[in-house]
């Protein structure tokens, strides 16, 4: 066991279009920009990502709420050459998988923008408990489950407390 202490800072998305995923991240969840780069594979070797032999760019941006060092989410379209499309079943939860869990002011906004933006409502917005106070206990929420427009899970909830 380590004595180190961790605080996880940003989540990132593989995407297939990021100015789409700029948008909806944007439009349903209020991300604003933290960062903007172009990433040359050819300077981090040994980043997963892309075909052999090593090379090719990617465009990275990193979207913020409220506060702008905890719960970022990161999007990433490699753009030369493209990602080929995922040889699982994006429409099931496995091995590998995410699940993104957000916390909104307004789960009807939200679940709204959700449509209106690509991505699609699995569950819709309902009276539900969901673990979210600091004391790791559940608090009464509205609660939705939806996929972005590249098929990422996301738990949607708004706390009535």
């Amino acid at each position: 066991m380590t004595d180190t202490t961790s605080t996880l800072r940003r989540a990132t998305l593989l995407v297939r279009d990021i100015e789409r995923s700029l948008a909806f991240y944007s439009g349903v969840f209020g991300l604003s920009p933290y960062a903007e780069l172009t990433v040359g594979l050819d300077r981090v070797p040994f980043f997963p990502v892309g075909a052999e032999p090593r090379g090719g760019n990617g465009r990275f941006v990193i979207l913020k709420g409220e506060n702008p060092l905890v719960g970022m989410i990161g999007l990433m379209e490699m753009q030369d050459p493209p990602l080929p499309e995922p040889d699982h079943n994006i429409r099931r939860l496995g091995i590998g998988s995410v699940a993104l869990v957000l916390s909104t002011s307004n789960a009807d906004a939200a679940a709204s923008a959700v449509t209106e933006l690509g991505g699609e409502i699995l569950m819709p917005v309902t009276e539900a408990r969901n673990l979210g106070d600091e004391a790791g206990d559940f608090v009464p929420v509205r609660l939705f489950m939806a996929q972005d427009p590249d098929g990422y899970f996301l738990e949607v909830f708004e706390p009535l407390s």
